[in-house]
């Protein structure tokens, strides 16, 4: 098993306060971290800014060796703008999410499991057209009921995507438990081992490190 770095630092690492960065600043840590030897680099959301966009464009002129990240919710416009600002990237990945948890679908999304299933199936795929790498994440995936979850990840698989990540978005889990579930999906989705299983643990807690390492144990 090879452990792959998807650095997050220029898209959710600028959203801690005082952390802000400008285009020159993001192309700086860009290039610091392609010589570091990153495999991924998330460089921002398009859509949400025009300053976003010209992030991820920038970054994507800079970069060599590392793929470069965009991220995107499952909806086109969102998918559309992540293609735009990679179009100059070398290896571009277009980074998909939607929420899976019951909190999620009954007052952010207000959807089924149905409804978020046809969005995983519809979104991936469109992202697919236009990137062979494409990660799909589940939003709050650690607050998610495991069955539903894996259904949501074989979905995402068969709709094309490369890389599954299960975020534990409000820093819930433990180590005993995040890894637990971990194994689980692994253990019932034989399709896992035709794409890479991604973890993104928030620091709630204090213990991102270590469910990252039960992860992976």
């Amino acid at each position: 098993m090879r452990i792959k770095i998807f650095d997050t630092t220029l898209r959710d690492g600028e959203q801690s306060p005082g952390a802000s960065m400008s285009v020159e600043e993001k192309v700086e840590v860009a290039i610091a971290l392609d010589n570091l030897g990153v495999d991924v680099i998330e460089a921002g959301f398009p859509v949400s800014s025009p300053v976003q966009m010209e992030g991820v464009k920038s970054v994507s002129r800079m970069v060599k060796n590392a793929a470069v990240a965009a991220l995107a919710r499952c909806v086109k416009k969102d998918i559309d703008a992540a293609v735009e600002a990679l179009k100059d990237a070398k290896r571009g990945v277009i980074h998909v999410f939607i929420a899976t948890s019951p909190i999620h679908r009954q007052y952010k999304l207000r959807m089924s499991k149905e409804r978020i299933l046809e969005r995983v199936r519809e979104f991936v795929s469109y992202a697919k057209k236009f990137s062979d790498l494409v990660e799909f994440s589940a939003e709050d995936a650690s607050r998610t009921e495991l069955p539903f979850l894996m259904e949501v990840v074989r979905t995402a698989l068969k709709a094309g995507a490369t890389t599954i990540n299960i975020p534990d978005t409000v820093g819930y889990a433990i180590p005993d438990e995040f890894g637990e579930m971990i194994k689980k999906l692994k253990e019932n989705i034989p399709e896992l081992d035709n794409a890479d299983l991604s973890v993104h643990c928030h620091n709630d807690l204090g213990l991102a490190l270590a469910n990252s390492i039960s992860a992976i144990k």
